[in-house]
């Protein structure tokens, strides 16, 4: 088995030629960028550089780039004959290849993304789309030992929310403000010929002055204890990080949050509230003035943020979220559940797609619940889900934090290179 790789930076591609050698390595850094570089294709370029949290603030040389590179990952694909390109989904270089791929049928190579199953722990899964919606194989059994290893699903905290959650405590510190401003200064984080990085000092001062602000702000807004809402009847909206993957690409059109929120508020009835919770690796992304905005709807309540998200739900009348695994979490648990953007597990009973037109079309609240228990009779339930996530899913932590100890364990590296193998192979048969 043939591995080739596509580097997005010199050191990348310096040190992965000497494992490899060169000709199993592609750079498409900065350095490729040709002005007014014909594209292959329309790929929707706008959507691309305004989903990128980098390129959106650098639009003078973003479109060169995206144009740049077409060409170059065409050929290399074509000439070494792949069969699969690996990747995230986050970039707009990622996307534009998976895009690529997707259009051009005649190369025979389909961009597959590696992507944590979330719940159960420990697993995961390739998907075929840039919404994270089709699972690759989803209709074979592509774990030869899920017999073996499955087990009900149960709605359980992801292991990577308590990781993350320990990063943000580092973050607020003051060791770990100081670092960010030496970072800063030094330029010690910032590879000059990386796309993914905002080059000009100037606009990255703005973003990260306003990021600080926003976090040293955000100890003034009131938020509120679960006692408020316990004898209550609410509907819940879990804030996404933002910039971020899955509201910025995978909820696509449906990333202006807060008016998610007012939309969403529209549809209550008039006793009922709308409670919405920070995401507590998100605080500075949003200012205060987002809040001020969300309170000034009637029966509105922003929670701590460190409030169990599994005492909201067990209170809670529905879930909303974009993209959001607290849909997946309140779906095991019974609970009706509605996502924006279309997600793997709206396989699952009680967990349902929507859209502004659901909004349009509905008569009252009661009105989407019977929507989605209609839509309940095509889904899977708990036990038959379980079986099926088993089936399609393998061993090993392939997002985890970047410092986190059992992601960058020598036997996670192991198990998950077996998983791929295991993967390959099925997918061959």
């Amino acid at each position: 088995m043939e591995i080739y790789w596509i580097c997005f930076d010199q050191e990348q591609f310096d040190h992965l030629s000497n494992i490899y050698s060169k000709g199993n390595c592609l750079l498409l850094s900065m350095g490729v960028i040709k002005k007014e570089a014909e594209p292959l294709a329309d790929f929707k370029l706008n959507e691309l550089v305004m989903g990128d949290r980098f390129l959106r603030h650098q639009q003078d040389w973003a479109f060169d780039y995206l144009k740049s590179i077409q060409p170059l990952a065409y050929n290399f694909v074509k000439e070494k004959g792949l069969k699969f390109v690996f990747g995230e989904i986050t970039h707009a270089h990622e996307i534009l290849l998976y895009r690529m791929l997707k259009m051009f049928k005649e190369l025979k190579c389909k961009y597959l993304h590696p992507q944590s199953v979330r719940i159960p722990n420990k697993r995961f899964l390739f998907l075929e789309d840039e919404f994270q919606s089709k699972v690759c194989g989803e209709h074979l059994i592509l774990n030869k030992e899920w017999e073996s290893e499955w087990k009900i699903v149960e709605a359980v905290r992801p292991r990577r929310v308590a990781q993350v959650d320990k990063e943000v405590k580092n973050e607020l510190s003051f060791s770990g403000r100081l670092k960010r401003l030496s970072n800063f200064f030094t330029n010690s984080n910032i590879k000059s010929d990386l796309p993914s990085v905002v080059h000009n000092k100037t606009k990255r001062s703005l973003i990260a002055v306003v990021q600080e602000l926003n976090k040293f702000m955000y100890r003034f807004v009131k938020t509120d204890s679960f006692e408020v809402i316990q004898d209550k009847k609410y509907v819940l909206y879990t804030l996404h990080m933002q910039p971020e993957a899955s509201v910025d690409v995978v909820g696509a059109y449906y990333d202006n949050q807060l008016k998610n929120i007012i939309n969403i508020w529209r549809i209550l009835p008039d006793d009922w509230f709308i409670v919405i919770k920070e995401h507590s690796n998100a605080i500075g992304n949003r200012s205060p003035k987002f809040f001020k905005s969300f309170k000034t709807l009637r029966n509105s309540i922003l929670l701590h943020e460190r409030v169990d998200s599994h005492k909201i739900i067990e209170n809670a009348q529905a879930i909303f979220t974009v993209s959001g695994t607290i849909a997946y979490e309140a779906a095991l648990k019974g609970k009706m559940a509605f996502t924006f953007a279309d997600i793997f597990f709206n396989k699952l009973k009680n967990c349902t797609k929507i859209s502004i037109e659901t909004f349009r079309a509905i008569e009252n609240f009661d009105d989407l619940i019977q929507m989605a228990k209609r839509a309940n009779e095509g889904k899977m339930s708990i036990e038959d889900y379980s079986a099926y996530i088993y089936k399609i899913s393998f061993k090993g932590i392939v997002d985890a934090p970047l410092n986190s100890e059992d992601w960058a364990d020598e036997a996670n590296f192991e198990t998950v290179s077996r998983s791929f193998v295991s993967f390959i192979n099925a997918i061959d048969e």
